[in-house]
């Protein structure tokens, strides 16, 4: 998810976020393109194309914020959140695989232009990057905590796999897998800038809070552009979630609210995905509003987050932190 900095700054609704935190993340941007690089012009290449493929950097972003927030932003603070960046580029790499997707960010994917085994290894490669780097900081607390976080992403993953295909999961269980494979990272992110701030433990626990519930609002929100967003807006393959069975919070709940004859027929258009079926279940949702439920549920969790931080006192870095809350409920693509 890596892109210039300077770009990634300019984009509307994250410029006051990114301006605040302009220098580091400059910083980072330098890190990370001397992380992907490597003298074999073969693995050089794919790095390359790996540091393209990438987004908006939200995840160093908060790492950043979470130590601005509590104190100064030191050189380890930089480290790390090239180290979460890598660890989440792993994780698209990963994704796009198990997703068989062609595109990100309006370009092929690594699986696209090389192939499934290539992308696997370059994902391990990126994630032994993240520990190598993590790892250079004084104290292994960095380690453990990112360490902890790719285990939980990965456990969230392998428990999502379990439940294709059967729809009949709790929204609880949604929210607790959405925890374990998406909000895991941010919740890590959070907690090691507010730790190398030197933060309180009640602060570092506080902000951990806020990743998480920020975390799975943002899951949230990709669940629903994944059924209803536009591919030429959003530059990536979407509708993985449908083709693969994967039970999300909008389909969960249009579940729970149809009828017996309703139901039947959203169960039978998962698993059987007859032509044409991805306008009939978008019709489905906007029947039942399903939709607009799913981003309340997200708004609920953005509210929850941003109340973990009722006792910061006011600052342009705690209205940074709010305009990227926000950023993760409105964004479109």
């Amino acid at each position: 998810m890596t892109e210039s900095v300077d770009h990634a700054a300019t984009a509307t609704p994250l410029h006051g976020v990114y301006q605040i935190i302009a220098e580091e993340m400059g910083e980072v941007d330098r890190l990370l393109r001397h992380e992907l690089q490597d003298s074999h012009p073969y693995v050089d290449r794919m790095l390359k194309h790996g540091l393209q493929l990438g987004g908006k950097r939200l995840r160093p972003a908060l790492l950043l914020l979470a130590g601005k927030i509590c104190g100064d932003i030191n050189q380890t603070h930089i480290k790390l959140a090239t180290a979460v960046e890598l660890v989440h580029t792993a994780s698209l790499i990963h994704d796009d695989v198990l997703d068989d997707a062609r595109m990100r960010r309006h370009m092929a994917t690594m699986n696209a232009l090389w192939d499934n085994e290539a992308s696997v290894l370059l994902g391990d490669y990126l994630l032994a990057r993240a520990i190598c780097l993590a790892s250079s900081v004084d104290s292994v607390y960095a380690c453990q905590v990112i360490a902890q976080a790719s285990h939980e992403m990965c456990q969230g993953e392998l428990r999502q796999i379990a439940t294709r295909g059967k729809f009949d999961i709790s929204e609880e269980e949604y929210i607790d897998i959405v925890a374990q494979k998406t909000a895991s990272l941010y919740r890590a992110c959070c907690r090691l800038g507010a730790y190398y701030a030197g933060a309180t433990s009640r602060v570092v626990n506080d902000l951990e809070q806020f990743g998480t519930d920020l975390g799975i609002a943002f899951q949230i929100i990709d669940d629903i552009l994944d059924v209803l967003g536009d591919e030429r807006r959003a530059g990536k393959s979407l509708g993985s979630d449908l083709d693969k069975q994967k039970p999300t919070l909008p389909i969960i709940r249009l579940l729970s609210v149809g009828n017996e004859d309703q139901r039947k027929e959203l169960l039978t258009l998962l698993r059987e995905q007859p032509e044409g079926y991805r306008n009939r279940i978008r019709q489905m949702l906007a029947e039942q509003d399903a939709i607009p439920y799913a981003q309340d549920r997200a708004k609920g969790f953005v509210i929850a987050a941003m109340g973990r931080l009722s006792h910061f006192t006011p600052s342009p870095v705690l209205e940074a932190v709010r305009q990227l809350a926000t950023f993760v409920i409105s964004r479109d693509h």
